[in-house]
């Protein structure tokens, strides 16, 4: 279920509590969270509750931020990867390109040259395509349609 994949467990569990609860109200006539006020009310318990709902924000927003800077660090990692990996292809075209000039110049056949071009273009098209992948929004099946061999040669 995507749905519950991409939920965090305290919000599933929250939500099944709050479910229970509403059960109680409408189903058994019960009030468990007012009874439960009226109880810390009546024990002069009730500056618990204000303590409570900002301990969980506290939770909540420390949650998130860490998150959120798990995200980035995910991003610089994953760019200065991007950056290595182009890095290698272009010397790896680079190197084809010498090649190239020293099978022209040694008389190489013209099939056979014109077979490096083409791996050259491709490689290209491999380089420019790594470029344009925003990490934030990465879809794995679009990276894989966009690198394809197969799309690339059509």
């Amino acid at each position: 279920m995507k749905i519950l994949k991409n939920s965090s467990s305290e919000v599933i569990l929250l939500s099944i509590i709050l479910l229970i609860i509403l059960f109680l109200n409408i189903i058994w006539d019960m009030h468990p969270v007012l009874d439960f006020m009226r109880y810390l009310e009546n024990q002069k318990y009730f500056w618990t509750v204000p303590t409570t709902i900002c301990l969980i924000i506290g939770l909540w927003i420390y949650d998130r931020n860490m998150r959120r800077k798990i995200l980035k660090e995910r991003v610089e990692i994953f760019n200065a990867t991007i950056r290595t990996i182009q890095d290698i292809l272009q010397n790896s075209s680079s190197s084809m390109q010498l090649l190239i000039m020293d099978m022209k110049d040694e008389g190489v056949h013209e099939e056979m040259v014109a077979k490096a071009e083409k791996n050259i273009k491709e490689l290209t098209m491999v380089i420019n395509t790594l470029a344009t992948v925003d990490p934030k929004n990465i879809e794995l099946k679009d990276l894989n349609r966009n690198l394809s061999v197969i799309k690339m040669n059509k």
